[in-house]
């Protein structure tokens, strides 16, 4: 036995003590009291008993990297499962997955495990983390293990100084390997090309391939989606390298790619996905603009003819990365929609301007600003132009129902935790808070029927209305189209509003029952209704054609969107077109202002009329450099500062229908011409005393800034951050601060890492002195894909587990019965404290009402008056009589006086002796009773007064 705290013993003086001055006026209950102040000594004493035990928790750790094999998540939920189902009543079971991450995918606890569910990112194997993990979960008093499931691939921290730190813990590691099948693997190993070079250099790449067996191999190098060199190459069984020769061609980013495969078996590579390597030059000198216009436009021969140098794309063949935007000073959007660039390239766009210096130009028209779904779109805020449409310039009412597909489909859950339902929900608040108070809304939840959420009404209840709409639910089923409009349009028919709008929110590949939606939407529209339809999925659904002709039949847009994060966007703009006329079409007299002068040395004292415009605001801060001069007063020319770049905005039609006198006019081309070389200005470089480089090594990017040995002084007052931007294909790039600290006295440095496909694009401002972007950089492949020596990852394994006492487990059934057998305590507390309370209150009881021993003599009573009865009184043996004295007294003079003869008494009969032996005299018995029972009450009345 053990006392976990034995200095509350020491509590057994002060207890003495009140038990002798608090003594229990009867000794029976003594015994009571101490056995109740014993127990609750030893409880606070902790009493504990050590007790052998082989319960205890078992931490599963598991790879899943993108080097595991295929299938290798539902191996792993196999094998927990098994434990889980094998495991005892008193053991635990820890499940914890890694990658980039380390997330813990259940906790210890005695339950069944239901599957992986963390996001840790497959770009990494942070091994060495994931055991540290592991250890932290196995509590100090119990004895556990850890299983790992893996390849042994590590790419993380080293994880030497996390099998240490187990080994002295006592957690022993087991592994059971899970590796690629394969005998040999054909990879690019590493590929050596310059950091950048100048304009129409030639320069050199090197690539070195690893070969496991002599083989004949095909290469093919690609420039983008252009083949450079292709052939075949025998290589001996080791590594060899190709050398390729290129020429570099106008600034920016050059993308390369090497791909390599065996002639004789190309299937028989068991790591394909290091057969290719990409690799990225940067050109040095003046980068071009990227101009983005529609078909036929004249703009960029406008520009062309002015000097500009430039490349025009469309949108669809732009994929908007971090390298491809690199390879410009500035983008050009000339009346281009929001949907045709996209959510991830506008996020992108957005962050390449800000964090690397870019430059941005939008120009207007009916496809740009609100009408053109910029409005809540991810470039809005960097604009210097807003473009809400406000109250007092609102030409007629609204009335519009949304009609939400509130079907099974919705309930999936999207990245960030949301479902369908819910996005859909919030963008039908988001067309809710665009109307004014003239306007009236109506809102539908369809799936086998329509049900009614917010009937038509004006906006006097306006949070109440939101209210109904978020708290919308999926409830399974599918969405039946017919009944939707059917009702919408009922809805909406009586409505008084100008202008009348529905909006058809449904599954593009879900959409059933449209029966006679045809004779329906041509009711709707000689009834001055129109119907838009917002489909999430792709064009190419299998309901995306009907959903198409709704809208088409129904006068009003049909957009489509696989991000469900995207509809409050989707949903905002189709109001924004229905509910206001953003895009003034009358010809406008304008002017320039004095900010025209920031922009360009050139004025234009009169400008001629533009044919039409987007109605926008100026933002606060922002520089006008021309204005309008009808009744809006609104930006024809707007610029500012955006991060570390700059945004111009021109509002009018550039080129087409609305473009108006200006496009006639004789300095239109200087005048564009301004304004895109002001978004395109240079970098201004870091001066001559100041030089940024990077090098890249492994999975690092080195950066070092160097500074002139000779200098007088420090030319910054803090140390500089280099600003990071992490960009990926399909996914919004990631900026990160990264502090240069100091390397050696002239040198300051910084490592940054990269992982898998992403690009890294580095820059650095210093205030007073200058910005500067390097190129961008990637690495060829994963590193998880890196080749590595055969059996490499069996043998991290095997030494890990050596180290910590380990095996490597084939039967998972018998890895609880390897639990060690080790002492544990078991606390007493609550037991005794559970046996002392009872006791505790029992004696209390019997104190303050002598109910226990009433009970006890309330039973012996009748057994003593019974027995009474058998027993002839003693003469010798008389019970107490108050009135005993006074006898006595009496008898004493009686025996003074002489005797008196007595009259002889009559013999009773034998009845009436009978009947006086059987009932006794008052003042025997009864009397002794009663006086006992007072005499009892008097004792303990006065033991409580004396207490």
């Amino acid at each position: 036995m053990i006392f976990s705290w034995p200095v509350g013993l020491v509590l057994i003086v002060p207890i003495l003590l009140a038990c002798w001055w608090a003594r229990i006026p009867r000794r029976a209950w003594t015994p009571l009291r101490i056995t109740v102040l014993l127990l609750l000594l030893l409880a606070i004493g902790g009493l504990s008993l050590r007790l052998p035990s082989r319960s205890g928790c078992l931490v599963v750790v598991a790879d899943r990297s993108l080097s595991m094999p295929a299938g290798s998540d539902a191996q792993q939920a196999e094998m927990t499962d098994l434990l889980s189902r094998s495991m005892g009543k008193d053991n635990q079971l820890a499940i914890i997955s890694f990658g980039e991450r380390v997330s813990v995918e259940q906790p210890p606890q005695h339950g069944q495990f239901h599957g992986f569910v963390q996001d840790v990112g497959r770009e990494g194997s942070q091994l060495g983390e994931a055991i540290d993990r592991a250890a932290s979960l196995i509590s100090k008093d119990r004895p556990g293990r850890i299983l790992v499931l893996s390849d042994g691939q590590a790419t993380g921290t080293d994880m030497t100084a996390a099998t240490a730190r187990a080994a002295a813990a006592g957690i022993p590691i087991d592994f059971r390997p899970m590796q690629r099948t394969g005998s040999g693997d054909l990879a690019v190993e590493r590929i050596d090309a310059p950091d950048s070079v100048a304009a129409a250099e030639a320069f050199l790449i090197s690539a070195w391939i690893s070969s496991p067996a002599p083989q004949e191999v095909a290469y093919e190098l690609l420039h983008g989606d252009t083949v450079l060199k292709s052939g075949q190459l025998a290589v001996p069984t080791g590594r060899s390298r190709i050398m390729f020769r290129d020429r570099a061609g106008d600034a920016g980013s050059r993308s390369y790619q090497l791909k390599i495969h065996s002639v004789s078996s190309p299937d028989d590579d068991p790591v394909q996905e290091n057969n290719r390597a990409r690799f990225l030059i940067g050109v040095r000198g003046s980068k071009p603009l990227l101009c983005l216009s529609p078909p036929g436009s004249a703009l960029p021969a406008l520009l062309s003819k002015g000097g500009m140098k430039l490349q025009q794309q469309i949108p669809a063949q732009f994929h908007w990365s971090l390298e491809e935007l690199s390879g410009y000073s500035s983008v050009l959007i000339e009346d281009i929609p929001a949907n045709d660039i996209g959510t991830i390239g506008l996020q992108t766009l957005s962050a390449w301007i800000t964090e690397s210096g870019g430059g941005l130009c939008i120009t207007g028209g009916k496809n740009s600003y609100g009408s053109g779904g910029y409005f809540k779109s991810q470039l809005e805020s960097i604009l210097p132009v807003s473009m809400e449409m406000r109250k007092e310039h609102r030409k007629l009412s609204l009335a519009i129902v949304v009609a939400l597909d509130r079907s099974g489909s919705m309930a999936v859950t999207v990245p960030g935790g949301r479902t369908k339902m819910d996005l859909a929900n919030v963008a039908t608040t988001e067309v809710l808070n665009q109307l004014s108070g003239v306007d009236q809304f109506g809102c539908l939840a369809v799936d086998s029927m329509a049900h009614e959420i917010v009937p038509l009404s004006d906006l006097s209840s306006r949070d109440d209305m939101a209210r109904e709409i978020l708290a919308i639910d999926s409830l399974g089923g599918g969405i039946f189209v017919y009944e939707a409009l059917e009702k919408a349009a009922a809805m909406i028919a009586p409505a008084t509003a100008g202008t009348k709008h529905i909006i058809l929110f449904s599954d593009a590949a879900d959409s059933e029952k449209p029966e006679n939606y045809q004779d329906l939407l041509e009711t709707c529209t000689k009834a001055g209704i129109t119907v838009s339809v917002i489909g999430l999925g792709t064009e190419h659904d299998s309901d995306a054609a009907l959903l198409k002709d709704i809208a088409l039949r129904g006068g009003g847009q049909c957009m489509f969107t696989e991000d469900a994060h995207e509809l409050p966007r989707l949903f905002a703009q189709d109001t924004f077109l229905i509910s206001r006329s953003t895009f003034i079409e009358d010809p406008t007299t304008v002017r320039s202002t004095a900010g025209m002068k920031l922009i360009t040395p050139q004025t234009w004292s009169e400008m001629p009329q533009v044919g039409g415009y987007n109605l926008c605001y100026l933002r606060p801060g922002a520089n006008l450099a021309a204005i309008t001069e009808d009744e809006y007063q609104a930006p024809l020319v707007a610029s500012w500062q955006a991060g570390i770049g700059r945004v111009l905005c021109y509002t009018g039609q550039a080129d087409g229908e609305f473009t108006g006198p200006i496009g006639k006019w004789s300095e239109s081309g200087e005048f564009f011409n301004s304004l895109a070389r002001w978004i395109a200005a240079q970098e201004q470089g870091l001066g001559p005393d100041l030089l940024l480089t990077q090098q890249l090594r492994g999975n690092r990017n080195f950066v070092e800034l160097h500074l002139d040995s000779e200098r007088t002084s420090t030319p910054f007052a803090a140390l500089p951050q280099l600003t990071v931007l992490r960009g990926q294909e399909g996914v919004p790039p990631e900026t990160e601060r990264i502090p240069l600290t100091w390397k050696t006295a002239d040198i300051l440095a910084a490592e940054v890492p990269l992982a898998g496909e992403q690009t890294l694009l580095t820059s650095l401002e210093i205030p007073g002195i200058g910005q500067t972007t390097l190129p961008p950089v990637c690495l060829p492949y994963s590193p998880e894909y890196a080749i590595r020596p055969a059996g490499e990852g069996l043998r991290t394994l095997e030494r890990m587990a050596r180290a910590t006492n380990g095996i490597e487990r084939v039967n998972l059934g018998s890895l609880w019965e390897a639990l060690p057998s080790t002492p544990r305590m078991v606390s007493l507390t609550p037991w005794l404290l559970l046996l002392a309370v009872p006791l505790m209150l029992l004696e209390v009881l019997q104190r303050r009402t002598g109910w226990l021993t009433f009970s006890l003599k309330s039973r012996s009573r009748p057994q003593a008056e019974e027995s009474a009865r058998h027993v002839p009184a003693s003469p010798l043996k008389q019970s107490w009589n108050p009135f005993r004295k006074a006898k006595r007294t009496a008898a004493a003079q009686t025996s003074s006086q002489p005797p008196q003869p007595q009259p002889s008494a009559p013999v009773p009969a034998a009845e009436d002796r009978a009947s006086e032996s059987a009932t006794p005299p008052l003042g025997t018995g009864q009397e002794t009773h009663v006086e006992d029972a007072l005499s009892q009450a008097r004792n303990r009345a006065a033991r409580r007064i004396q207490r």
